[in-house]
Parts: C-alpha cells; structure tokens; sequence
C-alpha cells in the first residue's frame, strides 16, 4: 500500500504518546482503579483520502488532566465508588491496606470530598498536556512525518515512472 512510511511513523508516535501518557499518570498519582490507564491507546484510520492517527481514552481524562471547576457538587456515588478501590482506601487509611471503610464511614466521607470538590474544584495533573505539548508532538512528530512522507511520494512517483516506461 501507499504511505507504508507515514503510516510506519505515524504507529512509532503513536505509541510512544501511549507510552509517555500513561508514565504522566502514574507520575502525577492519579490511579485509582487503572481503568484510564488501561484505556489509553491509538488507531490509524485511512482512508483515499487522509490518514490520520486518533489517541484514545475513556471520557474522563480531561476531568484528570485539566481538573474540575467549582460549582456544583460531583455525583455522591462516585466518590464513594472510587473510595473501594484499593489504593485510593490505602492513601486514606496512611498505608493500612486492610483497613476498609465502613459503610457508614464511606458515605461521611464521599460526601464531605463531593462538597468541597464543589466548592473549591480539583486542580489538574496535566498528564496529557505535557505530552500534547512536548517535543515528541510539536518537534518530533512534524519531522518523522515530513520524511516519511517525502519517502512515501518518492516512492510513488519513481513506481509511476517505472510504469511509463
């Protein structure tokens, strides 16, 4: 197929952005249940037209990398959710790994973190940020693809001239 070397760098990027966004998650703390973590990935998509290199994680993200404005409370629920998961109840209880909450405790808690997330907010990690605007995507990127591509059309144009003649 045409383009076997833009599409060659476009899975190299790819995966490197896979591999440095989820480093900035474990870097910046925010992993709770892995499941953002387990989420993130790429597709190459192409069509006659374009091809183009998609990154992908759950919806959340932004919440985790930009953070959330204050205003109205978070979902209660949630909150109480993501205070099951393991190392999320281990931060709580200093280490205490065996140390579950009770169901009273839970909702207390869930509660008095959904009141001050609406109040105050939650500041951002900018786990995606810093890749999005890293070298790797603004310097890396554009110059792994410019050669690939001039690869790419060279290649194209000497299997044209070879048909000709």
């Amino acid at each position: 197929m045409a383009f076997n070397n833009t599409q060659t760098a476009l899975r190299q990027i790819g995966g490197l952005t896979v591999q440095r966004l989820s480093q900035g998650l474990k870097e910046s703390n925010s992993e709770a249940s892995g499941e953002l973590d387990k989420s993130i990935g790429f597709k190459i998509r192409s069509s006659s037209k374009k091809i183009e290199l998609n990154i992908e994680m759950l919806d959340y993200w932004g919440a985790v990398d930009e953070g959330r404005k204050a205003g109205k409370m978070p979902p209660i629920d949630k909150i109480r959710e993501w205070l099951t998961y393991p190392n999320v109840r281990d931060k709580m209880r200093f280490g205490q790994s065996d140390a579950a909450f009770t169901e009273s405790e839970r909702n207390s808690l869930a509660y008095l973190i959904a009141r001050k997330i609406g109040r105050e907010g939650t500041k951002g990690t900018d786990f995606a940020t810093n890749v999005f605007t890293s070298n790797l995507i603004t310097k890396e990127l554009p110059s792994a693809l410019t050669d690939a591509i001039a690869e790419d059309a060279d290649a194209i144009l000497a299997d044209l001239l070879e048909r000709f003649n």
